[in-house]
């Protein structure tokens, strides 16, 4: 298998596990869940999509969840429940660039929203995308080269304008 078809099935298998982690009701936020805890049912639901001699590890290395095989990382995850910080993002990146998995994903959950975004780094680039949590498809956002995503918008993606709202009345300003 060739490496594009490798990553391609990686990522597929990481939506399928998503889609299973989002038709499980979340942990409350009264609750206050612990950044493992959640980590630990991502984990979990990411599970049955992964063949069975891959492990899946917690805060392993520095990533938030793992899968490996051994030594070989197949699959490096980093989340947030909102905006990645650029401290995170920028993590993600030098793990990426140490560990050379075939693929390394940092995301932001976003509970309340009807979308997450996703930070997918490999072969020298990352991919901005939101992924629908009802149906799965994807918005490519933006591409850009490694080196630009370290200094690009401070950390933050800036989304083109016309994917910008204007506030409603009932928001305000």
């Amino acid at each position: 298998m060739g490496k594009s078809a490798e990553i391609l099935d990686i990522f597929e298998a990481f939506r399928k596990g998503m889609a299973a982690y989002f038709s499980e009701p979340a942990i409350p936020k009264a609750m206050k869940p612990r950044h493992s805890s959640v980590s630990a049912r991502i984990a979990a639901a990411l599970r049955p999509y992964f063949p069975a001699g891959l492990s899946i590890d917690i805060d392993l290395k520095g990533a938030d969840i793992l899968v490996h095989d051994g030594e070989a990382v197949i699959l490096a995850l980093f989340w947030s429940s909102s905006y990645l910080a650029r401290d995170r993002k920028l993590r993600a990146i030098a793990f990426h660039e140490k560990e050379n998995p075939p693929l390394t994903l940092a995301f932001s959950l976003f509970q309340d929203r009807n979308r997450f975004l996703v930070y997918r780094i490999e072969k020298g680039y990352i991919d901005y995308l939101h992924i629908d949590k009802r149906d799965f498809s994807e918005e490519v956002l933006r591409r850009c080269t490694i080196a630009e995503g370290r200094t690009a918008d401070d950390g933050q993606l800036l989304l083109p304008l016309r994917a910008r709202r204007k506030p409603t009345s009932s928001q305000g300003r």
